[in-house]
């Protein structure tokens, strides 16, 4: 008994220094440490008490009176430990120095049973093993320690009741860990003492000590976990273990008359190993336990859709509102690799941030286990991603891979409660489902995309011939019918008429040989500025004459990109076309505003809005694809050819949801640029 509890305490003493090692600022984890420190004190006086009792032989010999009054003296500290730990919980970071005035209270308890614990009142200075004595001092202790207890549980139960999220849960492992540990060490060590069975009395070091691992796995670990998941799974496991050993006990015993020894108990061992493993893989399933069961009804919806539905992009839109109803969260995203950074509607991720790093090499994360864990550079970085768009988890997939094909990212729950471990496991087996099933849809669409837009190149390569060559001489001939005609009202409708006819058939017929056959570009390093402002100089007039206030707001500290100037002035005079469309019926104040901005990690921002009606929620999933538009004019060509344009470039374009009227686009231009 003295070397297990001797091991316990050196335990004891290691998980109080990981802890803390893990988290140092978390006041958590220093109650924690705390415990951990008094907690191997009062085993080293255990271990001490029963060493020096078994070595008693009588009068003149070591007593172990003194060292159990030191136990009990440290004991008297748990209460109070107990009581910082629950407030380290409900308290919000940053209070733990008002924490600790406010519980002199308990100190002033503790200090109190403290003293008691080393005067005569407590056990007699001629109580022995032979003839042990109990002050009645000592019934004051239990039932001071009892009630002491009690009022945490209490209180531990009351504010779990109207607690929310991570608070909630590590309230009811409180409950049900320290505080019901406590209580149960504190009656058998009572009955074991006022009834001399010793052995009883003996079991409180490793009651408390199970109770306490358990507690710190819980709250400590970054892993959240449910308090009914580990009663559940614990509960099963500890079953498992009963039906093992007992049937083959049992089991042996009953075959001993039948089948001679060793006989009886290989056939014991046989039959109740498969009886347990058959037990262990259905009583999970009854439990609820099992990852692949919990997923079973996402993965077949998740089939159901891809039947369907064969145009990929549209699939993500289906995929995400199905994560938002089976996890309850308001917000779900499917985040893509598109070169520099992994990008959905309006989220993006950028591969060069600590942050990224550090979530590909855990495979997961929550604003819950980040914070539980050390305070690193990478995880700050992480965090702030969390903060930034308000999100409850991000998995990757394929886990553990340095470069996942797909980031899976979910807002906060409706319910406030945390993501837990067994949640996330989950999730990583939906996100590897959907990524693969996404992966076959994509390749579906690029085997019937290939012969579609072979098919449509050559059509708007060959129109786009037949038309361009008569253009000029059509727009020459429509400028002077003006001058030649007599008619004043065939001047007036043909002079109007004929110019914005060619000039629509002109666009449509660049878009046309831009998509179908792009041009090289001339790579090089340039100042996005000097570009924006060659093209707001050039868009001026058109917008004066359309009413539109065109502003420029060049936020960039670094403005040089690595890019073709001419390309990134035709995307930027297509999403200024594309705006002043979209303010054309727009009463009032007509606004379009041209923004730079650096981002955290040193990429040029370029933003264009408008505050025109926006965009439908419907359409944003395709936005950028080929003949798709919002509005009656045009062939929806001008954002696909941008796509392709920074596509090319190693940008990415978004319209992020901002939370305003209009439409916002925003191009991130990879930095730096790359070496010439």
């Amino acid at each position: 008994m003295t070397l297990l509890i001797s091991v316990v305490a050196l335990v004891t003493l290691f998980t109080g220094v990981s802890v803390y090692w893990n988290n140092p600022s978390r006041f958590t984890n220093q109650t924690f440490a705390l415990a951990s420190l008094a907690a191997t004190v009062w085993l080293f006086f255990v271990f001490k008490a029963l060493q020096v009792g078994e070595s008693y032989h009588g009068f003149g010999t070591p007593n172990p009176v003194p060292w159990l009054k030191g136990a009990s003296a440290i004991g008297s500290f748990f209460p109070w430990i107990l009581w910082l730990m629950m407030s380290s919980v409900i308290t919000p970071e940053g209070q733990s120095v008002q924490t600790m005035k406010r519980s002199w209270p308990w100190l002033a308890m503790a200090l109190s049973l403290f003293a008691l614990c080393t005067s005569d009142y407590f056990i007699p200075a001629d109580s022995t093993p032979d003839n042990p004595k109990r002050g009645v001092g000592y019934l004051v202790y239990f039932v001071s320690s009892f009630l002491l207890y009690s009022i945490i549980v209490i209180q531990s139960y009351r504010h779990a009741r109207k607690a929310k999220g991570i608070r909630k849960i590590e309230l009811q492992f409180l409950i049900l860990n320290a505080g019901v540990a406590c209580l149960l060490a504190v009656i058998i060590n009572g009955i074991g003492s006022y009834l001399d069975i010793r052995f009883i009395a003996r079991l409180s070091p490793l009651i408390i000590f199970v109770f306490y691992v358990l507690t710190v796995w819980a709250i400590t670990i970054h892993r959240v976990f449910d308090a009914r998941q580990v009663f559940l799974s614990v509960t099963q496991r500890v079953g498992m273990i009963v039906v093992l050993t007992g049937g083959i006990y049992g089991g042996s015993v009953l075959l001993q008359s039948i089948v001679p020894t060793p006989g009886n108990l290989i056939i014991s061992i046989m039959a109740f190993s498969t009886l347990a493993f058959w037990l262990d893989r259905h009583s999970r399933g009854w439990l609820n336990l099992n990852v692949w069961q919990n997923t079973i009804a996402i993965r077949q919806a998740a089939l159901e859709l891809a039947r369907r539905e064969p145009d990929p992009n549209k699939l993500v839109t289906e995929f995400e509102a199905l994560l938002r109803g089976w996890c309850q969260t308001n917000y779900a995203a499917l985040l893509f690799d598109s070169g520099e950074v992994y990008v959905s509607t309006n989220i993006e991720f950028a591969k060069d941030r600590t942050g990224f790093r550090a979530l590909c090499k855990q495979g997961w994360s929550t604003p819950e286990s980040l914070q539980r864990l050390r305070p690193e550079p990478g995880l700050i970085d992480l965090r702030q991603f969390f903060t930034e768009f308000n999100l409850g988890l991000t998995v990757t997939a394929p886990r553990g891979s340095p470069t996942p094909s797909l980031l899976l990212s979910l807002g906060v729950k409706t319910n406030f409660r945390p993501f837990t471990y067994p949640e996330v496991q989950q999730l990583q087996e939906v996100a590897e489902f959907m990524d693969n099933i996404l992966a076959r849809s994509r390749l579906s669409m690029q085997a019937r995309q290939s012969e579609q837009l072979a098919t449509i190149g050559l059509i708007g390569a060959s129109l786009a011939h037949e038309i361009r060559n008569p253009l000029v001489s059509i727009k020459t001939f429509s400028h002077l019918l003006a001058s030649r005609f007599d008619d004043p009202e065939f001047r007036r409708r043909f002079s109007t008429l004929i110019p914005a006819e060619v000039e629509r058939i002109d666009s449509l017929t660049q878009q046309l040989l831009d998509l179908s056959h792009p041009r090289r570009h001339q790579m090089e390093r340039i100042s996005l500025h000097k570009v924006i402002q060659e093209t707001t100089d050039l868009m001026l007039a058109r917008a004066q004459e359309a009413q539109v206030n065109l502003v420029t707001q060049q936020n960039a500290t670094a403005d040089t990109i690595y890019a073709d100037g001419g390309a990134i002035r035709q995307v930027a005079i297509n999403l200024i076309i594309n705006a002043l469309q979209a303010l054309e019926g727009q009463e009032g104040e007509r606004n379009i505003t041209i923004r730079s901005r650096n981002s955290p990690n040193g990429s040029v921002i370029l933003e264009v809005s408008d505050n025109g009606p926006g965009i439908p929620p419907d359409q944003r999933a395709r936005l950028f694809h080929p003949f798709v538009s919002t509005k009656t004019k045009g062939m929806g060509l001008g954002l696909a050819v941008c796509a392709d344009i920074l596509h090319e470039h190693k940008a990415t374009i978004i319209v992020p949801d901002i939370g305003r009227p209009g439409a916002t686009f925003r191009i991130t231009f990879p930095c730096p640029p790359p070496s010439s």
